[in-house]
């Protein structure tokens, strides 16, 4: 199984979201084959390309890069967890 992923600002690859053709969220973006997710990570480059060219900015400089996972195991898969926490509302 192969994913793509982004380089964020700590050095960490996480892995993008898959957008159909409509816009609408698909899960992670996680494929079959080496050349799908490889067609997957232009056409993502080539949407927010367009949508930064939209507000007069230019091209992402943002590292993409698509990665080998093994799918038994689901490595490069990190769920993340999240303290809890209570929220306190004063209503006075």
């Amino acid at each position: 199984m192969f994913v793509v992923k982004k380089l964020n600002k700590n050095g960490n690859w996480d892995i993008i979201s898959l957008i159909d053709e409509d816009g609408h969220f698909r899960g992670e973006a996680r494929f079959e084959s080496k050349h799908k997710a490889q067609e997957y990570l232009e056409s993502y480059k080539e949407r927010i390309n367009k949508r930064l060219a939209s507000y007069g900015m230019s091209k992402t400089r943002i590292k993409f890069q698509v990665f080998e996972i093994d799918s038994k195991t689901d490595v490069g898969s990190k769920k993340r967890k999240y303290g809890s926490f209570s929220y306190i509302s004063s209503l006075s």
